[in-house]
């Protein structure tokens, strides 16, 4: 038998009606692991039975299938093509569906077939997502995605929300709904109780590296972060993250997408960290919109917070800047991955380069100060010329101003005869306060 009739008969058996072919046709592919053999199944057209079978959650085929399809899509020369079969195949549509389905429902199942069961349900969507994030690379994939809708009849009627049926019509977008799942905490695994060192294995954890934590399925939804980080390469991606919505006619602050996750910035997985650190990059693409990110959605504090460190400041340092950049002393953990680090100083960098307003802000914030401890102690060469290129954005001169201007802008605002408060409230009361009308629109 030639090696083309092996690979016929094992995409036959994929597709067979007999479940034991399935599986054993399955686990054929997935230990399928060098470059020649992998490009050969994409050629022969594995990709689009796998994507069926990866429907199929009642079987271990289908698990396997996704596996399949992670490592096809990740790994050797034919990733493009192997991405581009799944598009083909639907794949956006089948892996949101994974991503979106119920965990088995636990009331029929024993205690350890109930266990079993969530295992193989977060297992899934965890490949389901990943597989997202891999299409999502390609602008046809991101485009795709932002664009996708979910009948009402394909979910339960409670995770619907009113901001997203538009229009009278019963379709919620996809985004809305992996979203929603992503910001609930309840999906996330919980850690068996141990002695009394939380405090410790939260640090620990924390300082996992991407690979060892993005492999296990305890967070399910934790690759939708860099899902999010892909669409928001794409302007309506952008659009959706940074679009304000508020509650029918009620008293309440409006907010967007991006303020509703920012905050996974300090949650203590570093896949989440690091997609969402990306995805508020792109988001400062958006020149025009540097006043309402500085300004409503706080950005600058909530990036400066992963890159605070446990360094001593003294009373001059701390003067003005928020609060919960040195309250914890030397108990802060600077974060850790090095790729985050990377796109939140580059975050900051483009906001330094939108204008001069923009940068007056930034500099009140006591960004200065944290990059620069911040330097003292990285040791990627690369971030640290990205900090260098923000400290000349920072203490410069603006054009048209004396020598010295920018450094004693600083200290003059926080000076006790200045305009401004000495120190800031803590977060927990960081609704409080008057608003800044200043329009960055029309100034360098």
């Amino acid at each position: 038998m030639s090696g083309e009739d092996v690979y016929e008969d094992l995409i036959q058996f994929l597709q067979s009606d007999r479940a034991d072919l399935r599986l054993a046709a399955s686990q054929a592919v997935l230990g399928v692991t060098d470059r020649d053999s992998m490009e050969a199944l994409i050629k022969h057209g594995v990709v689009q039975p796998l994507c069926k079978l990866a429907s199929r959650s009642n079987e271990a085929a289908g698990s396997n299938a996704l596996a399949s399809l992670v490592y096809l899509s990740s790994h050797g020369t034919s990733i493009n093509q192997c991405i581009e079969d799944m598009l083909d195949s639907g794949g956006v549509s089948r892996m949101a569906e994974i991503a979106l389905s119920n965990p088995t429902d636990q009331s029929t199942l024993s205690v350890k077939g109930s266990i079993v069961a969530m295992e193989i349900w977060r297992k899934r969507v965890n490949y389901a997502l990943a597989l997202l994030a891999n299409m999502t690379r390609t602008e046809r994939g991101a485009i795709e995605l932002c664009g996708r809708s979910m009948p009402d009849q394909a979910l339960p009627t409670s995770q619907a929300s009113d901001e997203i049926l538009k229009n009278g019509e019963n379709v919620k977008p996809t985004m809305e709904l992996l979203l929603s799942r992503f910001l609930q905490k309840s999906y996330i695994k919980e850690k068996e109780p141990q002695n009394e060192e939380k405090d410790d294995d939260e640090t620990e954890d924390k300082n996992k590296s991407v690979d060892d934590i993005s492999i296990k399925p305890d967070d399910p939804y934790q690759h939708f972060s860099a899902v999010l980080m892909n669409a928001s390469q794409i302007e309506k991606g952008r659009k959706f993250l940074m679009r304000i919505s508020s509650s029918d006619g009620k008293k309440v602050k409006s907010s967007s997408v991006l303020q509703r996750m920012i905050s996974e910035l300090r949650s203590t997985n570093p896949v989440r960290r690091r997609g969402i650190a990306g995805t508020v990059k792109n988001c400062c693409f958006e020149k025009d919109s540097s006043w309402w990110l500085i300004n409503e959605v706080n950005i600058i504090q909530n990036m400066l917070y992963p890159l605070a460190g446990p360094e001593e400041l003294d009373v001059d340092e701390k003067r003005g800047m928020d609060p919960d950049l040195w309250l914890e002393g030397p108990d802060k953990v600077r974060e850790s991955d090095q790729v985050t680090r990377l796109l939140l100083v580059e975050a900051i960098l483009m906001l330094c380069a939108t204008g001069r307003k923009p940068r007056e802000s930034i500099r009140l914030q006591k960004t200065y100060i944290i990059l620069k401890m911040m330097d003292m102690v990285e040791e990627s060469e690369e971030i640290s010329e990205r900090i260098n290129e923000c400290v000349q954005f920072l203490r410069r001169d603006e054009e048209g101003t004396a020598e010295g201007s920018s450094d004693n802008f600083v200290e003059d605002a926080y000076a006790s005869n200045g305009k401004y408060l000495a120190l800031p409230a803590p977060s927990a009361a960081h609704q409080i306060g008057a608003q800044s009308n200043d329009d960055y629109d029309d100034v360098d």
